[in-house]
């Protein structure tokens, strides 16, 4: 595992912009001009003239892309247009992309801005129910954090600077870390070690993978569907005990940061949170 340092992405910061960027942690398969496959990436944040993602795949400047912003219970938006910037992200592997939606239809922008509100609509509701629970659930106010976390409890193997490997179970996880319900606590600033295999009965959620022949822009061409139904596999990943909460169920709680998560962890927890998102979406409807 890489444990060298990057510097600050030039894209982050920047909502000092005409519209409202939404953070959001989405895979996404971006079909890029010039290249006989899609790419497969992640969704950081997206506004009605632009959107940032990340991917491991090097794609040149001034490319012309598009993909498909696809919710549950919602129609899908499609989003076309071509990147303008590139750097490497300040944590997590692969490339980080800025790109302005110069491509697309008035029909689709207001499409988009539909979805956009409904975004924040949701996030809102979320915050508003947060504050309304944080007498009963001590750990609420540990949410407020930039990546969205899936709430989830599985199995996690740990292990600490020369001690044996423990046995623990993880109930939250976002690309920025996770909470970790452990038999002993573990002081604020050890260094760890996480073993782990994300549960794939949430990916039961996506649709199977396919092609279809569609019109577009570029013409006529072939939309491959990704397979976001494909397992999970073990996963090693380093990180730090950065908070200590009140016992949950007898366990002592540790809030995790993970350092330096490679592209292909950051994507595939990525697809697990949304897994969750969309889940939980299907059944409030």
């Amino acid at each position: 595992m890489s444990w060298l340092s990057r510097g600050p992405s030039r894209l982050e910061g920047v909502n000092q912009r005409r519209f409202y960027r939404q953070s959001i942690e989405l895979p996404i398969a971006v079909s890029v001009g010039g290249l006989p496959a899609p790419v497969y990436g992640t969704l950081v944040d997206i506004s009605e003239d632009g959107c940032r993602f990340r991917s491991l795949i090097l794609i040149d400047r001034n490319r012309e892309i598009e993909f498909q912003l696809n919710r549950v219970g919602r129609n899908p938006v499609d989003l076309r247009g071509h990147i303008i910037s590139r750097s490497v992200p300040s944590n997590g592997g692969g490339h980080e992309y800025g790109v302005k939606f110069d491509a697309m239809t008035a029909a689709e922008r207001a499409a988009l801005a539909r979805e956009i509100a409904d975004m924040q609509r949701r996030e809102a509701a979320a915050r508003s129910a947060d504050r309304d629970t944080v007498t009963v659930q001590p750990f609420a106010q540990a949410q407020r954090r930039r990546n969205v976390r899936g709430l989830a409890s599985f199995r996690v193997q740990y292990r600490l600077p020369n001690r044996r490997t423990i046995d623990a179970e993880a109930t939250d996880i976002s690309t920025g870390g996770l909470r970790l319900l452990g038999t002993d606590p573990i002081p604020v600033g050890t260094l760890i070690e996480l073993r782990f295999t994300l549960p794939n009965g949430v990916l039961e959620v996506y649709p199977p993978a396919s092609e279809r022949a569609e019109i577009s822009p570029f013409g006529m061409r072939t939309v491959r569907v990704p397979d976001n139904r494909r397992p999970f596999s073990e996963m090693v990943v380093r990180g730090r005990v950065v908070s200590a909460f009140v016992p949950m169920r007898k366990h002592a709680v540790n809030g995790i940061q993970f350092l330096d998560l490679d592209g292909y962890a950051r994507e595939e927890i990525a697809r697990f949170s949304h897994a969750l998102q969309l889940s939980k979406l299907r059944w409030e409807q």
